[in-house]
């Protein structure tokens, strides 16, 4: 793999981590109703990096770790303890999506380039050609 490969994987990943955590509706209801305080919506964007982070620290995780990794922040976090059994769901998307990196086999990852990325904030989208 190239170094610049790495990074790009590492970028995708990223990106993989907040679409998935920003379709939570969990999360977003938190963030919404300002369950966190007033710095909610900066909370939420914490959470991106702890996860993303907490995959990195920690390779061989099982799926429950991560469920009660994402629980613990929810409730610490939000106040909120998330029984709408989205949990194992979010857990597992993440899981795959962290295999895949570890894996190096994302999607176009030899030609994914910055300019082809659009960043508003929370969202990231890839340009079609």
């Amino acid at each position: 793999m190239m170094a610049g490969a790495g990074e790009d994987l590492r970028a995708l990943f990223r990106a993989g981590v907040r679409a998935a955590l920003e379709a939570w509706p969990a999360l977003q209801i938190a963030v919404e109703n300002g369950f966190g305080g007033v710095h909610s919506q900066e909370k939420a964007e914490w959470l991106g990096g702890a996860v993303e982070e907490y995959f990195s620290r920690n390779a061989d995780l099982e799926l429950d770790e991560v469920e009660d990794f994402l629980g613990e922040l929810m409730t610490n976090e939000f106040d909120t303890v998330v029984e709408d059994g989205s949990l194992p769901q979010v857990s597992q998307q993440l899981q795959t999506m962290f295999y895949h990196y570890q894996r190096g086999d994302g999607p176009d990852t030899q030609t994914i380039k910055e300019e082809d990325i659009v960043e508003d904030g929370w969202t990231i989208v890839r340009r079609k050609k």
